[in-house]
């Protein structure tokens, strides 16, 4: 009787297997011969293979039904027009293809090694991710406007350019409107009018090094990212707080200095699979004001006005060193209360310390009457940091530090480091700490003139000791990562800590009632990876070991002080662009810190992520308990 079953149950589901056949049969003749679909096979001994295959075979049919529509803009119209036309269109739909190509399914057939896998897609369908792109761009353009009236440049600059190049991507970019303007016409009158409020003079030369400096409106740059020749091979840099630098190769003596402004941003799109592969596929739109010709100055004699008219004003609050300082000073938004005036004592160790990098005798000031040995460690990390030197050197401004010390800021240095044939210059703020017996005991790279105002103005009803607090903890939180300083980024978190961090990733969802079928959402997610500190710390120790260079950058932050916690707990959302010798991203940091012992912090939580999730926006204290 068993046996009767079993063999009645096997009739059944040969037959039902032979129907489901049939119906895919069916199906596919009907996606292939309806007109409704546009499809693409492939064959490979593996499914991945075959995949590709497929996806290459409905990217080339999507690519001919829709090139009669697909409008140019000049910048990808060239002589042999309908040749280069038809590759540019192909290599548009390749871009969705790789990341976000949306509502294409899959049916794979076969096994290893001879597997067969069909793709297609409703063509009612492919308007769709031509919408999901140009939502993108209007996001974009967004935070381009809102950065412009900020005076935050870079970010201007990269997000005009990225908006406008994924609507060049698009099937009628001329149709595509922000606010009123059309995108394709309205953004680069933009990128130019950025470009044109964009002054640089130079200051100094000293040996091989050319001091610049960088202002927009006539105020210091905050960040800016630039390119130029030193005489051999070509560099890129970096303008901080109005200050940058180019290091010219030995030998090389010039009158002018070209400087190339980055607006396209193309390195940090290593982290969006979509915005590489376009800026990759569209042609680089030229801007003639992003290429700057720097007159040098003769000695005793005031700059000369270069070819393109660009130069900055001489105003106190550019010439002086450390902008971020200068111009909270100017302003009057530092408290009396957080200055140190009796502070002889101070400035003259202080001043011997610059005295022995500016003459590079760095040894002379190794010793117990000015360093503490903790001060003298991280002033070794420092003159090691690559080639430094002092480029700006104003008036220092002496704060009262947390634990009765001195802080001492108002110094820029620039950094230059040598990549193969490349250099990359970095300038940064450089703030001294001094104990109450006036010796070193830690130096620190300064946050930045924007992120610096959101500390010690912004939040209201604080005490100053805390503003102070807080802002050497980020900046010694800076510092430990470009100096690779592994023991204090390890003291620094707790030994429980939860430590998240988010990558891009693409979801590919299964239909459970299909056998050998899924759907390809194509959505672009972010998946996070949480970590021990033992499994971050010596995740970072390896990146630490391969990279030849750590450069940080904090820019915009919001902080709040934790009052229905126990103790001092600070959460800290800060955006930071992160650049080394061989990666660079940019992405938003959140830290929870408990400040209760001022001497030893402790970060309970620390999350980064690439951007704000579509879902939950920033990780914040809301998203964590018993803290």
């Amino acid at each position: 009787m068993i046996d009767v079953m079993i063999k009645k149950i096997s009739i059944l589901f040969s037959f039902l297997f032979f129907s489901l056949s049939a119906i895919y049969a069916q199906n596919w003749d009907v996606i292939t011969g309806s007109g409704d679909y546009i499809y693409g096979v492939g064959r490979g001994e593996t499914e991945a293979e075959a995949d590709r295959q497929a996806l290459a075979d409905l990217v080339s049919r999507i690519a001919m039904h829709v090139s009669n529509d697909f409008v140019l803009v000049e910048e990808e119209k060239t002589d042999n027009d309908s040749i280069d036309s038809k590759a540019f269109v192909r290599n548009c739909i390749n871009t969705y293809s790789q990341s976000s190509l949306t509502n294409t399914e899959k049916w794979v057939l076969g096994k290893e090694p001879d597997v067969t896998v069909r793709r297609w897609i409703k063509r009612s369908e492919l308007d769709k991710i031509y919408a999901d792109r140009i939502a993108k761009a209007k996001d974009m353009l967004a935070i381009a406007v809102q950065a412009e009236e900020e005076k935050r440049v870079d970010i201007a600059l990269q997000y005009y350019y990225w908006a406008y190049s994924l609507v060049r991507s698009t099937q009628r970019p001329d149709s595509v409107a922000f606010n009123g303007h059309k995108i394709v016409n309205w953004v680069p009158l933009q990128i130019d009018a950025v470009l044109s409020r964009i002054n640089i003079v130079f200051e100094r030369c000293e040996e091989n090094n050319i001091d610049l400096r960088f202002t927009y409106k006539d105020e210091p740059v905050a960040n800016l990212d630039f390119t130029y020749s030193d005489g051999r091979s070509e560099c890129s840099g970096s303008a901080k707080d109005g200050w940058g630098m180019l290091e010219m190769a030995p030998g090389v003596e010039k009158n002018t200095y070209h400087v190339s402004v980055e607006y396209e941003y193309k390195g940090l799109a290593r982290g969006d699979a979509e915005m590489k592969s376009v800026l990759d596929v569209v042609s680089k739109r030229s801007f003639p004001k992003a290429e700057v010709t720097v007159q040098a100055k003769k000695k005793n004699a005031p700059a000369q006005q270069p070819e393109n008219n660009i130069v900055a004003k001489r105003e106190d609050s550019v010439s002086t060193a450390n902008a971020s300082v200068v111009k909270l000073e100017a302003e009057k938004k530092i408290a009396p209360t957080q200055l140190v005036e009796d502070n002889a004592v101070y400035k003259d160790v202080y001043n011997k310390i610059l005295d022995a990098i500016k003459t590079r005798k760095y040894t002379s000031v190794a010793a117990p009457d000015y360093f503490t040995l903790n001060g003298l460690d991280v002033y070794n990390k420092l003159i090691s940091y690559g080639a430094g030197r002092i480029v700006g050197e104003g008036k220092p401004v002496f704060f009262k530090g947390c634990n009765d010390c001195v802080v001492v800021r108002g110094l820029q240095m620039s950094f230059s480091f040598d990549i193969g044939k490349r250099k990359k210059t970095f300038v940064e703020d450089v703030a001294f700490t001094f104990n109450k017996e006036a010796k070193c005991d830690n130096i620190s790279f300064g946050l930045g003139t924007e992120a610096m105002h959101n500390i010690l103005v912004k939040p209201t009803g604080w005490k100053e000791e805390t503003r102070e607090m807080i802002l050497e903890f980020m900046e010694n939180y800076k510092t430990a990562f470009c100096l690779k300083r592994i023991d204090y980024i390890e003291s620094i978190f707790h030994d429980n800590a939860t430590i998240i961090v988010g990558n891009e990733a693409k979801v590919t969802t299964v239909a459970p009632m299909n056998e050998g079928r899924v759907t390809d959402v194509g959505q672009k997610i972010i998946k996070y990876n949480r970590y021990t500190k033992n499994e971050y710390i010596e995740k970072l120790r390896r990146a630490f070991r391969a990279k030849e260079f750590v450069n940080i950058r904090f820019t915009e932050n919001d902080i709040q002080w934790q009052e229905n916690a126990d103790g001092e707990i600070f959460s800290i959302q800060i955006a930071q662009d992160y650049c080394s010798s061989n990666y660079a991203d940019k992405g938003y940091l959140f830290l929870l810190v408990d400040m209760t012992d001022h001497n030893a912090p402790q970060i309970k939580i620390r999350t980064w992520q690439p951007e704000k999730d579509p879902e939950f926006g920033l990780y914040g204290p809301g998203h964590f308990y018993n803290f």
